[in-house]
């Protein structure tokens, strides 16, 4: 749990400040405190409960990432990334997993053919969030001998 009566600090100090960000979880308590993580980031965040959900979502807003569990019922994380890969390019997806084992191989797959990024481990340590969500929201260096 984080500490919801500390007020955020000066936003312009926040990397993630004003990000639109989807979190896809089928565990309440989990989309919950995630959500919450980046909104004392300052980041705005619509959370729901399944693939399905996050599609409608997606369909009526913009996001600049989506932050989506792997195991689901339904469209499960794979299948979801596979969607907003195809529907909404530019959107950033990034799979979470409470576990390092991957038995039907969706973080691999999904690595292949070009996945953001992954998170392990539940509950998500704000700070391995927040630098996960950092490191991809950076430009891309330019390659020095492009000059």
């Amino acid at each position: 749990m984080i500490d919801l009566n500390r007020a955020p600090s000066d936003s312009r100090a926040r990397p993630l400040s004003g990000r639109r960000v989807l979190v896809v979880d089928d565990d309440p308590g989990v989309r919950e405190s995630v959500a919450e993580i980046l909104r004392q980031e300052c980041c705005d965040v619509v959370g729901v409960g399944d693939g399905e959900c996050a599609v409608d979502e997606l369909e009526r807003a913009t996001f600049d990432l989506v932050l989506s569990d792997v195991v689901m019922p339904g469209m499960d994380g794979y299948d979801l990334f596979q969607t907003t890969r195809e529907r909404w390019p530019s959107t950033i997806v990034v799979l979470m997993t409470a576990f390092y084992y991957d038995k039907d191989h969706i973080i691999k797959r999904s690595r292949i053919d070009g996945l953001d990024g992954v998170i392990f481990k539940k509950p998500i340590r704000p700070d391995r969030l927040r630098r996960t969500l950092e490191e991809l929201f950076k430009p891309p260096r330019r390659d020095p001998s492009s000059r």
